[in-house]
C-alpha cells in the first residue's frame, strides 16, 4: 500500500467513525434533512426539492445564445447540492497524500502532475497564473479547486460515495456525483426566471459582484474564497462566477418538448460546464474600468448559459466543480 492509499484508508476510517447524531443520519437517509455536512470533510450540502421549471432562456434575454431553447423540465426526486464549489482544502484532504509538500510547490514544477490548483497560493498582490513561483504567498485552500479534469472530479465523487456507503449514511439509490445540467440550472435558479438568480443592476460590475465573484481591472485576476458573496434563495453560493463547474452531461442540443430527469446527450466530445468564472469582463472602449455594460459581462455566467470543455483538459484555472448527492445515473 503506497502513501496515498494509506492516507485514503485513514481518511475513510475518520469519515466512517466520526460521531454524528443518529436522527440526523436517519433524516438524510429519508431525504428529509434540510442540511447535511459530510462528517470529517466538512463539505456542506442543502436539500433541493423535487419540482418543475423552464430550462433555457427566452428569446429576448440579454447575451442569449442559440443553444438555450426553453423547455419544461421535471425533476422527480429531491437531491442535495454542495453549498459551495469544492474547495482546494476538501479536494486535497480526500485526494492528495498527507506528505504532499505544499510549502515547496511551484507552478513551474507543474500543478498538472500532482493535481494542484493554479491558485493554491498568491504571491503578494498578484495572481499566480502568469508567475513562476507559488512560494511565499498565503494559502488559498478555501478557494475553489480548479485545474481538474472531468474524470478527476468524478473520482472525487466516487471516493466520497464509497466512504459514505461504508459508513451507512447514503439514501437508497443515491450517490455523490456531478450534477446533471438540468439539476445545476434548477438549483442555480432557485425559483427565479431572470438572467441571474438575484435581481440586481446588471449594467454595473459592483452590483453583480454582490452575488458573483468577477475579477476586473480594479482587482486581482483570480479565484476567491468560496461563500463570500450573496447566496441564492436556496442558500447556494458562487453559482455565478468564481469558476465554471463541471456537469455530468455531454454537450448537445436540448430535447424537444417537456422532459423528466434529463441526463443530456448519450455521447459527445465535450462536457458541459456552467456558471461562468472570475474572468468574465470583456473590456469595451465604450465602458469605464469600473462599470461594465450588460453586453460586456461574459455571456456564459447567466443561469441559462451553457459552455463546453474537453473533459481531459487538466490545466484550466477557470474550471472547478460542485457535488450533488442524487439518484445514481447509469448509462
Amino acid at each position: 500500500m503506497n502513501a496515498q492509499q494509506k492516507a485514503l484508508a485513514t481518511l475513510a476510517v475518520l469519515l466512517a467513525t466520526t460521531a454524528f447524531a443518529a436522527d440526523d443520519v436517519g433524516k438524510l437517509k429519508q431525504l428529509e434533512a434540510a442540511d447535511w455536512t459530510v462528517p470529517g470533510l466538512d463539505l456542506k450540502l442543502k436539500r433541493i426539492p423535487a419540482g418543475k421549471f423552464v430550462m433555457g432562456s427566452p428569446a429576448d434575454e440579454m447575451c442569449r445564445r442559440d443553444d438555450e431553447s426553453p423547455h419544461e423540465v421535471t425533476l422527480g426526486k429531491p437531491f442535495y447540492v454542495g453549498v459551495c464549489e469544492v474547495t482546494q482544502r476538501e479536494f486535497y484532504k480526500l485526494m492528495m497524500p498527507p506528505d504532499y509538500n505544499y510549502d515547496a510547490w511551484q507552478y513551474k514544477r507543474g500543478p498538472l502532475a500532482d493535481g494542484a490548483a493554479f491558485h493554491f497560493r498568491y504571491p503578494t498582490g498578484k495572481g499566480l497564473i502568469f508567475r513562476e513561483s507559488a512560494v511565499g504567498g498565503k494559502l488559498t485552500d478555501l478557494n475553489p479547486m480548479e485545474c481538474v479534469t472531468w474524470a478527476r472530479a468524478m473520482e472525487f465523487c466516487a471516493k466520497l460515495t464509497d466512504i459514505e456507503k461504508q459508513a451507512g449514511r447514503l439514501p437508497a439509490g443515491y450517490v455523490y456525483r456531478l450534477p446533471t445540467e438540468a439539476e445545476w440550472e434548477y438549483a442555480c435558479r432557485a425559483g427565479t426566471k431572470g438572467p441571474y438568480h438575484i435581481e440586481a443592476d446588471y449594467t454595473k460590475i459592483d452590483s453583480i459582484r454582490t452575488f458573483a465573484w468577477v475579477a476586473g481591472p480594479d482587482s486581482v485576476f483570480g479565484t476567491r474564497s468560496v461563500g463570500t458573496r450573496k447566496p441564492n434563495a436556496w442558500g447556494l453560493y458562487d453559482m455565478h462566477g468564481n469558476v465554471y463547474e463541471w456537469c455530468l452531461d455531454w454537450y448537445g442540443p436540448y430535447p424537444q418538448g417537456s422532459v423528466a430527469d434529463p441526463t443530456g446527450s448519450a455521447t459527445g466530445k465535450e462536457r458541459v460546464v456552467r456558471g461562468g468564472c472570475f474572468a468574465a469582463i470583456e473590456k469595451k472602449e465604450s465602458t469605464s474600468d469600473h462599470e461594465a455594460l450588460a453586453q460586456c459581462i461574459h455571456p456564459f455566467m447567466r443561469s441559462a448559459s451553457r459552455y463546453r470543455v474537453n473533459p481531459e483538459l487538466s490545466y484550466l484555472g477557470i474550471v472547478g466543480f460542485r457535488v450533488v448527492l442524487a439518484p445514481e445515473i447509469t448509462r
